[in-house]
């Protein structure tokens, strides 16, 4: 009991980080049609910008997540409008590399400036919280499930609840159309791709802060992850790409303790490849319709 209690903890923890970066995949992918490989690497910069916080300014824990938001905001905005604009409506194939490749300059870039050398980050919220058939949980897990709850449901509500966020499912839907309906097509895409980084970015900044470390190269292997969580949950669906990550973090911790923590990242693409043969739309995903 003590096991599993421990490894639910530690699943849904991670799996936070996860559905905070799978939901990122799936905004882009909703309003672009596109898989934004670049996620990962703006999920390290949200880490940098805290570290740089916590190390030049003051240790405050919300402090840093409005600087990772921040971060990420404005990031995606960036490529969005210097990169990803121009390659609209292009070949899948050609868009994946170009976000593959935008992936490589930052990390490369951040690597030059903030060095290759791991770093550490300070401890927050340590204290124990409680503990439940001898299993201690602290109050940064505690914390950092709020946190990770309160964004995502905030960002569910102004989906579903605001104009822009209407302005988001119709584009998803049909940019050609919502054109037509008087919507902003390109504005409302910045709006939606900027928001899917600012997502990264906290989850970068959940995660360093997390694990207390950061590295240039941090980015790569929780980017692939929350892909995987996202084609588990379905892509195309933002519930299901929470969904998917929380179920992501929690398989992959019982995963590890039944085999080992060498089998830690090979567990996730399983998963993936499980559920593209069996159920490529995912748990939630609809298929979509194309008319002609």
């Amino acid at each position: 009991m003590t096991m599993i209690i421990q490894q639910l903890v530690n699943g849904i923890t991670q799996g936070g980080l996860y559905a905070l970066l799978a939901i990122s995949y799936s905004l882009v992918y909703g309003v672009m049609n596109m898989v934004n490989f670049s996620t990962g690497s703006i999920y390290m910069l949200g880490a940098v910008g805290s570290w740089a916080v916590c190390n030049f300014l003051t240790e405050n824990f919300f402090l840093s997540i409005l600087v990772g938001f921040i971060v990420g905001f404005i990031a995606a905005f960036i490529l969005e409008k210097l990169a990803f604009k121009s390659i609209r409506g292009i070949s899948r194939i050609s868009s994946l590399i170009c976000t593959i490749g935008f992936s490589q300059l930052i990390n490369e870039l951040a690597a030059l400036i903030f060095g290759k050398s791991t770093q550490g980050m300070p401890a927050f919220f340590k204290q124990p919280a409680f503990t439940v058939c001898n299993v201690t949980i602290n109050y940064l897990q505690l914390v950092l499930m709020a946190t990770v709850i309160i964004i995502l449901v905030s960002l569910q509500l102004f989906i579903f609840k605001t104009r822009t966020g209407l302005a988001i499912r119709t584009v998803a839907m049909d940019n050609t159309t919502a054109g037509l309906m008087g919507i902003n097509v390109d504005r409302t895409i910045s709006i939606a791709f900027s928001l899917s980084g600012a997502c990264a970015a906290i989850a970068g900044v959940a995660g360093c802060i997390y694990y207390q470390s950061v590295s240039a190269y941090m980015g790569w292997s929780p980017g692939i992850k929350a892909f995987s969580a996202a084609v588990f949950g379905g892509l195309n669906s933002m519930p299901g790409s929470i969904l998917g990550g929380y179920l992501m973090g929690i398989i992959e911790n019982f995963g590890v303790q039944i085999f080992s923590t060498g089998y830690r990242d090979v567990i996730s693409f399983v998963v993936m490849i499980i559920f593209l043969l069996v159920r490529p739309n995912g748990l939630l995903g609809k298929k979509k319709i194309t008319k002609v």
